[in-house]
């Protein structure tokens, strides 16, 4: 019998690669796949609310033989949810992991700030436009990321997979493979048109939150949950990163919710 197709949406600055060992948890029993870059294709530009992203992603699934469960995290979730939205006969259900969901009233605040530069300090923008991109040859490169918030508490198998799938050797040095321009525009076009597609989803979908998440208040998930009769689940002492932290885990919960889509 096939394997169900599971697609992986990575977050933003986070190559595909970065999920191998998460992805890997799936193996026994579903087939996957993954884009690795969103946002460097000229094709799809970034723009207002990721809808050319979300093309990107539709054109990639297009491609496939079969539904998929799309399992999207932080920025990927969101496209995944859009994308499902839009063309639901691609999808067999939709995970969204952390995602960065405004609707309500913040979400006409983010339309006015998105205008200004005031953008680059309400969002990780200014920090991503301004983070260090490249290192010398001989860098230790997981003494460097294990010491920095994002990444303190990853499993050490999924730091080596960023590490390995993240960073380049370019002009004899060592680069971010994810352009650091590329995720600050993302950032910066986060969607504030959620609330369009209320009630638009057709297809299973659960989002999961870490416990210790600091992207939104859990009141912003549960708001937007309710909104489109998604599921909600928390992973206890998980972070935004909480895939990449606790990647059995995540799968395990995972597997259980889509045991019957």
């Amino acid at each position: 019998m096939t394997k169900p197709l599971i697609n992986l949406v990575h977050a933003n600055g986070f190559p595909a690669g970065s999920y191998k060992t998460f992805l890997g948890e799936f193996n026994e029993k579903f087939s996957t796949i993954a884009h690795d870059q969103y946002g460097h294709n000229h094709k799809y530009p970034i723009h207002t609310n990721w809808q050319h992203l979300v093309t990107e992603l539709l054109d990639y699934l297009k491609q496939q033989d079969e539904k998929v469960i799309c399992i999207g995290h932080s920025f990927g979730g969101i496209l995944s949810f859009l994308a499902a939205c839009q063309h639901p006969e691609l999808f067999r259900g939709v995970i969204m992991l952390d995602p960065p969901v405004v609707t309500g009233p913040f979400s006409h605040v983010l339309k006015v700030v998105k205008k200004t530069r005031l953008i680059d300090k309400w969002s990780p923008a200014g920090r991503a436009q301004n983070r260090q991109r490249h290192w010398p040859l001989n860098t230790n490169l997981v003494g460097y990321f294990a010491q920095k918030n994002l990444f303190k508490n990853f499993d050490p198998r999924c730091l080596k997979d960023y590490i390995d799938h993240g960073v380049t050797q370019r002009n004899k040095r060592l680069e971010l493979s994810f352009t650091p321009e590329v995720e600050a525009d993302i950032f910066r076009h986060l969607p504030c048109n959620l609330a369009r597609y209320k009630n638009q989803l057709k297809v299973p979908a659960a989002l999961i939150y870490g416990e210790k998440t600091d992207v939104f208040p859990v009141k912003y998930f549960t708001r937007f949950a309710n909104l489109n009769n998604i599921e909600v689940s928390m992973m206890p002492n998980g972070g935004h990163m909480f895939p990449l932290e606790q990647p059995q885990n995540t799968a395990n919960m995972i597997k259980a919710i889509v045991k019957d889509w």
